[in-house]
Protein backbone atom coordinates (compact mmCIF):
# COMPACT_ATOMS: atom_id res chain seq x y z
CA UNK A 1 0.00 0.00 0.00
CA UNK A 2 1.05 3.53 -0.68
CA UNK A 3 0.25 7.10 0.79
CA UNK A 4 1.43 10.80 -0.34
CA UNK A 5 3.94 11.61 2.19
CA UNK A 6 6.51 14.34 2.90
CA UNK A 7 9.88 13.38 3.24
CA UNK A 8 12.80 15.67 4.19
CA UNK A 9 16.52 15.26 3.38
CA UNK A 10 18.31 18.14 4.91
CA UNK A 11 21.75 19.09 6.49
CA UNK A 12 23.12 21.31 8.68
CA UNK A 13 25.10 24.25 6.94
CA UNK A 14 28.31 25.53 8.61
CA UNK A 15 28.13 22.88 10.98
CA UNK A 16 31.94 22.64 11.22
CA UNK A 17 32.02 25.99 12.85
CA UNK A 18 30.31 24.64 15.76
CA UNK A 19 31.63 22.86 18.90
CA UNK A 20 31.22 19.53 19.48
CA UNK A 21 28.91 20.70 22.57
CA UNK A 22 26.94 23.10 20.45
CA UNK A 23 26.37 20.54 17.52
CA UNK A 24 24.92 17.99 19.88
CA UNK A 25 22.62 20.48 21.60
CA UNK A 26 21.23 21.39 18.17
CA UNK A 27 20.96 17.72 17.29
CA UNK A 28 19.41 16.75 20.04
CA UNK A 29 16.65 20.41 19.05
CA UNK A 30 16.35 18.77 15.79
CA UNK A 31 15.56 15.09 16.79
CA UNK A 32 13.43 16.60 19.91
CA UNK A 33 11.16 18.47 17.62
CA UNK A 34 11.03 15.82 14.92
CA UNK A 35 9.64 13.32 17.71
CA UNK A 36 7.21 16.06 19.03
CA UNK A 37 5.47 15.97 15.55
CA UNK A 38 5.43 12.39 15.16
CA UNK A 39 7.95 12.65 11.58
CA UNK A 40 10.08 8.85 11.97
CA UNK A 41 13.80 10.12 11.51
CA UNK A 42 16.98 8.77 10.68
CA UNK A 43 20.10 10.77 10.84
CA UNK A 44 23.65 10.14 8.90
CA UNK A 45 27.36 11.55 8.71
CA UNK A 46 26.39 13.02 11.81
CA UNK A 47 24.71 16.28 10.50
CA UNK A 48 22.16 14.75 8.00
CA UNK A 49 18.66 13.29 7.71
CA UNK A 50 15.47 11.46 6.52
CA UNK A 51 12.26 12.49 7.69
CA UNK A 52 8.53 11.31 7.23
CA UNK A 53 5.87 13.37 7.76
CA UNK A 54 2.29 13.71 6.28
CA UNK A 55 2.27 15.79 3.10
CA UNK A 56 0.55 18.92 4.83
CA UNK A 57 3.00 19.75 6.96
CA UNK A 58 6.06 19.07 5.11
CA UNK A 59 6.69 23.10 4.70
CA UNK A 60 6.04 23.63 8.49
CA UNK A 61 8.26 21.49 9.46
CA UNK A 62 11.10 22.19 7.63
CA UNK A 63 10.71 25.59 8.60
CA UNK A 64 10.38 24.91 12.35
CA UNK A 65 13.49 23.34 11.80
CA UNK A 66 15.45 26.13 10.43
CA UNK A 67 13.93 28.78 12.70
CA UNK A 68 15.32 26.69 15.44
CA UNK A 69 18.46 26.17 14.05
CA UNK A 70 19.11 29.78 13.21
CA UNK A 71 18.11 31.00 17.23
CA UNK A 72 20.69 32.84 18.66
CA UNK A 73 22.18 30.21 21.15
CA UNK A 74 23.94 28.21 18.20
CA UNK A 75 24.74 30.98 16.07
CA UNK A 76 27.90 32.33 15.53
CA UNK A 77 28.79 36.26 14.75
CA UNK A 78 27.72 36.25 10.95
CA UNK A 79 24.75 34.05 11.83
CA UNK A 80 25.32 31.21 9.21
CA UNK A 81 24.14 28.54 10.62
CA UNK A 82 21.25 27.31 9.11
CA UNK A 83 19.54 23.70 7.72
CA UNK A 84 19.24 22.71 3.83
CA UNK A 85 16.09 21.15 3.62
CA UNK A 86 14.59 19.28 0.69
CA UNK A 87 11.30 18.24 0.57
CA UNK A 88 9.87 15.53 -1.81
CA UNK A 89 5.78 14.73 -1.82
CA UNK A 90 5.09 11.78 -3.10
CA UNK A 91 4.00 7.84 -2.79
CA UNK A 92 5.49 6.26 0.13
CA UNK A 93 5.26 2.24 0.45
CA UNK A 94 3.47 2.20 3.75
CA UNK A 95 3.64 0.57 6.55
CA UNK A 96 7.32 2.20 6.88
CA UNK A 97 9.11 -0.16 9.50
CA UNK A 98 12.80 1.69 9.17
CA UNK A 99 13.40 4.73 7.39
CA UNK A 100 16.77 2.71 6.57
CA UNK A 101 14.98 0.37 4.42
CA UNK A 102 11.87 2.53 3.23
CA UNK A 103 10.81 2.91 -0.43
CA UNK A 104 8.88 5.21 -2.91
CA UNK A 105 9.02 8.30 -5.21
CA UNK A 106 9.09 10.88 -2.12
CA UNK A 107 12.55 9.56 -0.70
CA UNK A 108 13.84 9.36 -4.47
CA UNK A 109 12.75 13.34 -5.21
CA UNK A 110 13.93 14.54 -1.81
CA UNK A 111 17.44 12.68 -1.58
CA UNK A 112 18.00 14.16 -5.70
CA UNK A 113 17.29 17.66 -4.50
CA UNK A 114 19.17 18.06 -1.67
CA UNK A 115 22.40 17.22 -3.77
CA UNK A 116 21.38 20.02 -6.82
CA UNK A 117 20.80 22.04 -3.63
CA UNK A 118 23.94 21.57 -2.27
CA UNK A 119 25.80 23.56 -4.99
CA UNK A 120 23.25 26.78 -5.03
CA UNK A 121 23.17 29.10 -1.95
CA UNK A 122 19.39 27.43 -1.73
CA UNK A 123 18.73 26.37 1.76
CA UNK A 124 15.03 25.05 0.19
CA UNK A 125 13.34 22.75 -2.51
CA UNK A 126 10.06 21.34 -2.62
CA UNK A 127 9.35 19.06 -5.81
CA UNK A 128 6.86 16.37 -6.13
CA UNK A 129 6.68 14.44 -9.47
CA UNK A 130 2.88 16.53 -10.46
CA UNK A 131 4.13 18.45 -13.42
CA UNK A 132 1.21 20.87 -12.97
CA UNK A 133 1.54 21.24 -8.99
CA UNK A 134 5.62 21.10 -8.99
CA UNK A 135 6.28 24.61 -10.61
CA UNK A 136 3.73 26.22 -8.25
CA UNK A 137 5.63 24.06 -5.00
CA UNK A 138 8.99 25.20 -6.40
CA UNK A 139 7.93 29.35 -6.05
CA UNK A 140 6.47 28.92 -2.84
CA UNK A 141 10.24 27.29 -1.81
CA UNK A 142 11.99 30.19 -3.20
CA UNK A 143 9.60 32.72 -1.06
CA UNK A 144 9.53 30.85 2.01
CA UNK A 145 13.69 30.41 1.34
CA UNK A 146 14.18 34.12 0.74
CA UNK A 147 11.92 34.77 4.02
CA UNK A 148 13.85 32.45 5.96
CA UNK A 149 17.18 33.49 5.26
CA UNK A 150 16.89 37.24 5.92
CA UNK A 151 15.42 36.55 9.26
CA UNK A 152 17.82 37.25 12.31
CA UNK A 153 18.32 35.22 15.05
CA UNK A 154 15.50 36.88 17.22
CA UNK A 155 13.34 36.98 14.79
CA UNK A 156 13.89 33.06 13.59
CA UNK A 157 12.75 32.80 17.77
CA UNK A 158 9.62 34.32 17.40
CA UNK A 159 9.00 32.54 14.16
CA UNK A 160 9.48 29.47 15.56
CA UNK A 161 6.91 29.48 18.05
CA UNK A 162 3.91 30.96 15.66
CA UNK A 163 4.97 28.42 13.13
CA UNK A 164 3.60 26.26 16.15
CA UNK A 165 0.33 27.52 16.11
CA UNK A 166 1.00 30.06 18.97
CA UNK A 167 -0.90 33.76 19.46
CA UNK A 168 1.58 36.54 19.72
CA UNK A 169 0.59 36.91 23.54
CA UNK A 170 1.32 33.35 24.01
CA UNK A 171 4.56 34.13 22.18
CA UNK A 172 5.33 36.82 23.84
CA UNK A 173 4.65 35.27 27.47
CA UNK A 174 7.22 32.59 26.56
CA UNK A 175 9.94 34.33 25.06
CA UNK A 176 9.54 36.60 28.12
CA UNK A 177 8.98 39.74 25.95
CA UNK A 178 6.21 42.25 25.28
CA UNK A 179 3.58 41.91 23.22
CA UNK A 180 4.52 45.08 21.36
CA UNK A 181 7.80 43.09 20.77
CA UNK A 182 6.64 40.58 19.10
CA UNK A 183 4.61 42.08 16.85
CA UNK A 184 7.63 44.16 15.84
CA UNK A 185 10.02 40.61 15.24
CA UNK A 186 6.87 39.37 13.33
CA UNK A 187 6.38 42.09 10.74
CA UNK A 188 9.87 42.68 10.20
CA UNK A 189 10.25 39.01 9.33
CA UNK A 190 7.45 38.74 7.15
CA UNK A 191 5.41 35.91 8.96
CA UNK A 192 1.94 37.35 7.51
CA UNK A 193 3.46 36.38 4.12
CA UNK A 194 5.37 33.03 5.53
CA UNK A 195 2.24 32.12 7.20
CA UNK A 196 0.25 32.54 3.73
CA UNK A 197 3.20 30.55 1.89
CA UNK A 198 2.18 27.13 4.61
CA UNK A 199 -1.20 27.65 3.52
CA UNK A 200 -0.71 27.96 -0.26
CA UNK A 201 1.72 24.73 0.22
CA UNK A 202 -1.51 22.62 2.30
CA UNK A 203 -3.62 23.80 -0.75
CA UNK A 204 -1.46 22.53 -3.51
CA UNK A 205 -0.45 19.01 -1.91
CA UNK A 206 -3.89 18.19 -1.47
CA UNK A 207 -4.29 18.19 -4.67
CA UNK A 208 -1.52 15.26 -5.54
CA UNK A 209 -2.77 11.95 -6.16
Amino acid sequence: MTSIKAILTGDIVNSTLLNEKKLDELLFAIKTELKWQNAKNDFYRGDSFHALCEASEGLNLALRLRTIARQGMWQNEDESIDIRIAIGIGNVEEPVKSMATAKGEAFVISGRELDTLVRTSDRLSIRCADEKIDPGLQGIAVLADMLTQKMSAKQSEAISELLMGATQTETAKKLRKSQSTINKLAQSANWKELERSVEIYRKLVSLIK
